[in-house]
């Protein structure tokens, strides 16, 4: 709020300072009653939330959406039902976000935190609202439904651990998953606090196979930290040859460009010489031009690195 503004506010024509305090509490208290909005990501969904159940809805119709509990599957709660207050959410939403709908018979996941009265207290035990709105619903298909259960149970159980060390060895394990949303939740945890190291570049390597491109990307940004630790403390992997040729074999060859872009950036964290010349070939021959500018780039900073005086302008 601007001085302007705030004089205008305080000043007998536009009202006394009790009315100005008044409503600022009044606004701080129904902010309170709010649930906080939270990240995108699933596994940074569930950190917010205080209650994460799977349950059947068995009436949608009413104020509060009545839900049968099947199961916990993160916190405590002893009842067989819950309610949900959802029709705040969808007055309050954007034009272009849908509606949060509850059908009956329909199974989901509930990211839940508890419904606050104007002091900050819980309205009622069993009373709960979604966290993130829309995105605190996890509506699940007929088919292929354990397998989500199954992740956020897994999710949750991390998120359970108290000691730092096994929190990190637990979202490197994650990428051993064959459930996609695991291996995605380990490579985004990896990438996020660093954790690449040598033992995992044969892992790393198997996914450069995979076909999701998010998956071959995401294990070419962790090879990168890898490299980019490796020259730092000064102590090489011992098969580096083997996964440069791999790593040159996707910077040329990969069908998506992002994947290629993510190659090229693990060649120049490698930072060897002898790489320049595939980098110089993709600069001049890829047909994205996002893919031509990284190897530029990279042919530029390695010629810099060696002192070549025929560097090229980025």
């Amino acid at each position: 709020m601007n001085s302007a503004l705030t004089k205008s506010i305080l000043s007998p024509a536009g009202g006394s300072r009790r009315m100005v305090v008044g409503l600022t509490l009044s606004l701080g208290l129904l902010l309170a009653g709010m649930p906080a909005a939270a990240p995108g990501s699933l596994y940074e969904r569930l950190a917010y939330a205080d209650l994460v159940v799977h349950v059947r809805t068995l009436d949608g119709t009413l104020r509060l959406a009545e839900c049968q509990v099947k199961e916990v599957l993160k916190g405590s709660y002893e009842g067989d039902k819950l309610f949900v207050a959802f029709r705040s959410d969808n007055t309050q939403r954007e034009n272009f976000r849908d509606r949060i709908v509850f059908m009956d018979e329909q199974e989901s996941i509930l990211l839940l935190t508890p419904v606050l009265d104007s002091l900050g207290h819980p309205r009622a035990p069993n009373r709960f609202r979604l966290v993130g709105k829309l995105a605190g619903k996890i509506d699940l298909p007929q088919e292929g439904a354990q397998a989500t259960i199954d992740a956020v149970r897994r999710l949750s159980a991390i998120q359970n651990l108290t000691d730092i060390h096994q929190i990190w060895a637990a979202y490197r394990l994650l990428i051993l998953e064959t459930n996609p949303i695991l291996v995605e939740t380990g490579f985004s945890q990896i990438l996020k606090f660093r954790l690449g190291n040598p033992e995992m570049v044969p892992t790393l390597l198997d996914f450069l196979d995979s076909r999701d491109d998010r998956f071959r990307r995401d294990a070419l940004q962790v090879q990168t930290q890898i490299f980019r630790k490796s020259r730092r403390d000064q102590a090489p992997l011992g098969n580096e040859d083997h996964v440069v040729a791999r790593l040159l074999t996707v910077a040329m060859e990969d069908p998506a460009p992002a994947v290629r872009v993510a190659a090229v950036q693990a060649l120049n964290a490698y930072g060897r010489p002898d790489v320049l010349a595939a980098l110089q070939q993709v600069a001049r021959d890829d047909p994205s031009q996002f893919v031509r500018y990284e190897a530029t780039v990279s042919v530029y900073r390695l010629r810099r690195e060696e002192g070549s005086p025929q560097a090229p302008a980025p």
